[in-house]
């Protein structure tokens, strides 16, 4: 997970770009496969946050989405008092921002 913020990170940049954050995508697809074989996401307690958290919104594009996604992600991780914590929220985000991810990719081809 830390791969993840080490790569957005290493931008020069003051402001994330699209392309840094789908440069992630196999990390998060990676951590999916693991989170999944855990059975974290069939816990019904699990599930019904990650549809709460995975609603539709009226962002103006898939990549305001993401961003917005992503923000929020860092919001609720930095508010993390344990590893597992942290661990169990950043496994919430991944499938949304795969979902976010994959939206910019179908639009891009």
């Amino acid at each position: 997970m830390v791969d993840v913020f080490d790569a957005i990170s290493a931008s020069k940049e003051a402001e994330v770009k699209i392309n840094e954050l789908l440069d992630t995508r196999s990390i998060f697809e990676f951590v999916f496969e693991i989170v999944k074989t855990s059975g974290f996401y069939s816990e019904d307690e699990n599930f019904k946050l990650i549809k709460a958290l995975n609603i539709d919104t009226d962002e103006a594009s898939n990549e305001d989405a993401l961003f917005n996604t992503w923000t929020t992600m860092g919001a609720n991780l930095n508010t993390s008092k344990t590893q597992e914590e942290f661990n169990a929220k950043f496994a919430l985000f991944v499938p949304i921002i795969l979902k976010h991810m994959e939206a910019i990719n179908r639009m891009s081809a």
